[in-house]
């Protein structure tokens, strides 16, 4: 007996050691919508209780009823079983493209980013038509319906890169651009890292562009606890504009990039900026907060400087690894650790789990080192990548999701909880495509746990909840709400029904509940959200009767 335990220790032990333990996932359910042409979902989020998904479609048939021109953005709405409730194309006789993703400002109210080159149709704001595209922002109900949009950019044109509703219910955008005349004012070299802050009825409020005489790009970008932002990309270390010399770059006058992280304060000042990575191409690409720093997630191509443990030789031939890495909130590097195999992998998504590691959902087209189970051809086809890390960064599982052939994912998941995914992307394997036209098609489906035997601890935490009394209200209303463990503090915000904050207030933990007096709106439905940091939000209707 004491042999086997020892024996049974020694194997646990091996799988955490060296990651080798494959998760078993089950497909809970999927579904396949599309046309005869190419068709790609990019992004998805749950709504009141269905799921919306945002992408983009060049067909004229199958589920696509109303093709606009060229390419458009394609709006699905679907029940918790994959079930089709209803589509609607978006956009004009142009091109809608790139970076597309939709975020929720309440159970009704939805904002969607993308790219167009469009002035007609659905787009009536481009004052740049001429242009390769720019950004496209629109704010839609839950039919829809669009409430506004606003193309925002300039006549060189500007590519998205990743959004976020910022805590006044607007919204702030990033991308890049060479441009230096619309809405772009301070450009500072070749290319820079671009945002754009827009009220919540679309109205510019400020922008500010990022970067030195070269090239600096655009990953991903988060509101901070304290109300500023973090925006994470690359730079090239190129001199001038805002970009600090003393960033720490590690390969100057190479051409290559290195991860760049920058923090602004509230009134979009710079507090401070870091560069990470090697004597290669490193570029970061999302972002997380946490209660003592963030976590970053980057594309890396080195094994030098701040890298070690990249998978191959640092080339161009041997790809790129993902990239994980802590930092302190003044940006002091607390640990990083390379995940992959020997071709492509990479990762725009990271999610905190109960257990204070993480989750990484990206792609891979490896079939070695850290990656096992791969579907596809060895360096030439996309899996989905599921890798699952402890709070430093050791591998505890992972998992590969396709089949023969390439399966797109960009920023399409929703995390129901630790062990629950809802995927949105799009496919080209011939078995899971839903149309014979030789193109990809929308697939979105739930994946969920089901190991047996070794499992995630999953411990009981204190989480957001919120609740109303009474409901339908009359003159008063009470909001009792309990805060996640260690939060202070989180954010009410009321809307009316077209999503503009009608009232906003900062709960503290100290009193767990607040009373309003609503007596001077009007009868009719009404929407709060409570949003604490770190990523918790509750959201829920309100009825006011007279």
């Amino acid at each position: 007996m004491r042999n086997t335990k020892k024996h049974l220790f020694l194997l646990l032990f091996y799988l955490f050691a060296t990651g080798g333990f494959t998760q078993t996932f089950t497909e809970k359910w999927a579904t396949c919508l599309g046309g005869t042409e190419w068709d790609e979902a990019k992004g998805i989020m749950k709504g009141d209780d269905s799921y919306w998904v945002i992408g983009t479609t060049e067909s004229n048939d199958g589920d696509v009823t109303e093709f606009k021109g060229k390419r458009d953005m394609w709006l699905l709405n679907i029940d918790t079983n994959g079930n089709l409730i209803s589509e609607k194309t978006l956009g004009g006789s142009g091109h809608e493209f790139g970076f597309t993703d939709i975020k929720k400002l309440n159970d009704t109210v939805f904002y969607i980013f993308g790219g167009t080159n469009s002035s007609d149709g659905d787009v009536q704001s481009n004052q740049w038509p001429a242009s390769l595209g720019n950004l496209w922002i629109i704010k839609t109900d839950n039919y829809g319906r669009i409430i506004w949009e606003r193309v925002s950019g300039g006549q060189m044109g500007s590519a998205e890169r990743d959004f976020i509703i910022t805590n006044d219910g607007g919204v702030l955008a990033m991308a890049y651009t060479d441009a230096n005349d619309g809405d772009i004012t301070d450009h500072h070299g070749w290319y820079d890292l671009w945002l754009i802050k827009l009220s919540d009825s679309g109205q510019k409020q400020w922008t500010l562009s990022l970067g030195g005489s070269g090239l600096e790009d655009g990953g991903g970008v988060i509101q901070t606890a304290d109300g500023g932002f973090l925006i994470v990309g690359d730079t090239d270390g190129g001199s001038g504009g805002n970009y600090d010399s003393t960033c720490n770059f590690h390969n100057p006058g190479s051409g290559y990039t290195d991860v760049w992280v920058v923090k602004l304060d509230t009134a979009h000042n710079i507090e401070w900026q870091q560069c990470y990575g090697g004597s290669y191409s490193d570029g970061g690409l999302d972002v997380a907060e946490l209660q003592d720093g963030y976590i970053i997630l980057a594309t890396i191509l080195s094994n030098d400087g701040d890298v070690t443990g990249f998978h191959g030789t640092p080339n161009f031939q041997n790809r790129f690894d993902i990239w994980v890495f802590k930092i302190d909130k003044t940006g002091k590097l607390l640990w990083q650790k390379c995940l992959g195999g020997s071709n492509v992998d990479y990762a725009r998504n990271i999610f905190t789990t109960t257990d204070g590691g993480f989750m990484i959902v990206g792609s891979t087209r490896s079939s070695d080192g850290d990656v096992t189970g791969y579907h596809g051809t060895h360096g030439w086809t996309d899996d989905v990548w599921f890798a699952k890390i402890d709070s430093v960064g050791n591998l505890l599982w992972q998992y590969c999701y396709g089949a023969r052939y390439d399966e797109y994912l960009y920023r399409g998941v929703v995390q129901k909880s630790d062990w629950d995914y809802v995927l949105a992307f799009g496919t080209n394997s011939a078995e899971w495509r839903c149309y014979n036209g030789g193109y990809p098609d929308y697939r979105i489906a739930e994946l969920y746990d089901s190991t047996v035997g070794i499992q995630e601890v999953k411990p009981a935490i204190q989480t957001l909840t919120v609740t109303v009394q009474p409901n339908p209200a009359h003159n008063n209303v009470t909001f009792r709400y309990t805060l996640p463990d260690k939060t202070e503090t989180a954010r009410l915000n009321l809307y009316n029904t077209t999503g503009k904050i009608i009232y906003t207030v900062l709960l503290t933990g100290n009193t767990n509940q607040l009373q309003y007096n609503c007596s001077q709106l009007k009868a009719g439905v009404y929407y709060y959200s409570v949003s604490a940091p770190f990523g918790s939000v509750a959201t829920g209707k309100l009825v006011i009767v007279r």
